[in-house]
């Protein structure tokens, strides 16, 4: 059971299961961790004003401390205020009219240039182009993080000619990409995280219409956002614990860092460096480096920091396991307003719809399907390989289905996603079909 506490009630023996805020916004990285000392309290109530605690991972003497901090009145605004936490709405994704609001600054100057991308591929037909495509700009990105950290510098050459490519392929069909910068995120942190925030930003902008040329601006934004890191100690970036505050003042050098190889490499647009300079910026200034505030954050530094954060929140870290897609849009939803433009997140989401490609989702026959395509029309009906039947046994031929076309089940009714399935509740491995 998770219950609420506020930090100034925290003590010694509480397992802190989430915080206020992005995890990656603190020293905290590790997601779940027992409190072991003062030192962390005080970390806590640096950062947040509340976190939910375990109840059931706390020590015994803990919980007796827990209930009798909820026992406690609090009357004050801001407690009233901090308690309203919003709630994942899946109506977002039945809503015929998917535009951005033309009633916000950002939804009229989105509505003056936006641009049609109907699919012109299917995701089986574009798959093979995706994979190579994939495994090229691996080779590039590995190269233009070794540039940075011997040089310098970057090869705009080499970063365009890789942008290029995956621009092309998302604009044909973008879910080719994402299927396999999912089924790749439990690996290489540092080079696989770049390709999938560029694909994921690609994506995004897409979604908004964005024009081609500025697509590639977000794609080798994406890939760059964290070159910086190239120059931080190894210890930091491996470290499986919690960060001091210390490490974690260095670890937010790699903005600074980023910006300075940006602007030191020739024929690199300057837009990049302003969106890696605001992509740890939030809404209500409690970001990094500058604690922008929503006005003064541009729309690019907008959609970069909801795309690194989610994209982080489902990929394997050395000190933190990856979430299901899903539960990474839900936490986004409930911190938009406060840390991301909710505009930006609600389209972020309806961008992805509400199965991500390569997450897993049980059908109402008791099979389990992992989503191959979405359908932009219907999102709730997308494109499906059923790989388990009902008594969870894996399939010798997985079935192909697109829920759109209402194919009928063995009881005679059409197959609908009953649910979606948590994070390795069972074992597939999505990469002997698909690399």
């Amino acid at each position: 059971m998770n219950i609420k506490i506020q930090t100034v009630d925290l003590c010694k023996g509480m397992f802190v299961r989430e915080l206020d805020r992005p995890w990656l916004d603190t020293p905290f990285l590790f997601q779940g961790f027992l409190i072991e000392n003062q030192e962390q309290i005080d970390s806590l109530c640096l950062y947040c004003h509340f976190v939910y605690i375990d109840d059931v991972q706390s020590t015994v003497a803990a919980k007796v401390k827990i209930h009798a901090a909820l026992a406690a009145p609090r009357d004050s605004a801001h407690s009233a205020k901090q308690s309203k936490a919003p709630e994942y709405e899946r109506s977002i994704f039945e809503r015929e009219d998917t535009a951005v609001p033309t009633s916000t600054a950002t939804g009229r100057w989105l509505a003056t240039l936006r641009t049609n991308y109907p699919v012109q591929s299917v995701v089986e037909e574009e798959l093979p182009a995706a994979k190579k495509i994939f495994h090229l700009t691996g080779e590039a990105t590995h190269s233009i993080f070794e540039d940075a950290v011997t040089k310098g510098v970057l090869d705009s050459k080499k970063l365009h000619e890789s942008m290029e490519d995956v621009t092309e392929s998302v604009i044909r069909n973008p879910d080719a990409l994402l299927l396999l910068s999912y089924l790749k995120r439990k690996s290489s942190y540092s080079y696989d995280h770049a390709i999938s925030v560029a694909i994921h930003l690609l994506a995004f902008g897409r979604h908004l219409g964005l024009p081609k040329d500025q697509l590639q601006t977000l794609g080798a934004a994406g890939l760059l956002l964290d070159v910086g890191m190239a120059r931080l100690p190894e210890a930091i970036l491996q470290k499986k614990g919690h960060l001091t505050s210390e490490e974690y003042e260095t670890m937010k050098e790699h903005v600074h860092f980023g910006v300075e190889i940006i602007r030191n490499s020739e024929g690199i647009d300057p837009q990049i460096a302003e969106i890696i300079a605001q992509h740890h910026e939030r809404e209500n200034s409690s970001g990094y480096p500058l604690g922008l505030k929503e006005i003064d954050i541009a729309l690019f530094g907008k959609m970069a920091a909801i795309v690194d954060c989610f994209v982080a929140l489902i990929s394997k870290r050395p000190y933190a396991d990856s979430v299901a897609p899903m539960n990474a849009l839900k936490m986004l939803y409930n911190w938009r307003k406060d840390f991301y433009q909710e505009d930006m997140v609600e389209q972020f989401i309806q961008c992805l719809g509400p199965y991500p490609v390569g997450s897993f989702v049980e059908l109402n026959t008791g099979e389990v399907a992992v989503v191959l395509e979405h359908n932009r029309v219907r999102r709730l009906k997308p494109k499906v390989m059923v790989i388990l039947d009902h008594e969870k046994k894996p399939y010798t031929s997985p079935v192909l289905l697109n829920l759109i076309n209402a194919p009928i089940a063995f009881d005679s009714q059409p197959y609908e996603i009953r649910s979606s399935v948590p994070e390795g509740l069972y074992e597939v491995d999505l990469k002997e079909f698909y690399l």
